[in-house]
């Protein structure tokens, strides 16, 4: 009997440390920031997204996402490329695929953002975001369209009539 009962404390002591899922981390928490902001700009959510924007950046962010939800339409999201700074626990920085294209356009479009992350008392908050790759024109840069140069080459051979007289 009484090792049956040992047995079963046993069975119920890992059961609770299974269920708890382990500590969690400094990292997991940036991640889940980072996740919850990307899923938040991909559906226009922006009052959500500026709680987690530091406030000192609150109006540069503004700025640079002004056509997000107008001129531009965000298709997906994809964070990847996640690391930890300085070996300490608060600052981190990740890369976010944004697929997105220009209302006036319609051509689908592909940036690689760098976003840097600092946590204020566990409470992460994205710093800095640049353009490291890809299309230029999400982060609200000027784009300047240019016009070929000379005449535009016809797209089709002239027509020849057979037995007509020129």
């Amino acid at each position: 009997m009484r090792v049956i009962s040992r047995i079963v404390r046993g069975v119920c002591v890992a059961g609770s440390i299974a269920a708890c899922g382990g500590v969690a981390t400094p990292a997991s928490h940036a991640q889940e920031a980072a996740q919850n902001i990307a899923e938040n700009e991909r559906f226009g959510r922006t009052e959500l997204v500026l709680e987690k924007v530091a406030p000192s950046e609150k109006a540069e962010f503004l700025r640079t996402h002004a056509g997000w939800g107008g001129r531009i339409t965000i298709a997906d999201t994809e964070l990847g490329g996640f690391h930890m700074l300085n070996n300490g626990s608060d600052d981190a920085e990740m890369n976010l695929r944004v697929t997105w294209y220009n209302a006036a356009e319609e051509e689908l479009r592909s940036t690689l953002l760098r976003q840097k992350w600092h946590s204020a008392k566990g409470n992460w908050l994205l710093v800095s975001e640049e353009r490291v790759d890809g299309d230029i024109g999400l982060l609200n840069e000027k784009v300047v369209m240019q016009a070929p140069e000379g005449p535009a080459a016809r797209a089709q051979f002239p027509t020849v009539r057979i037995g007509a007289v020129d």
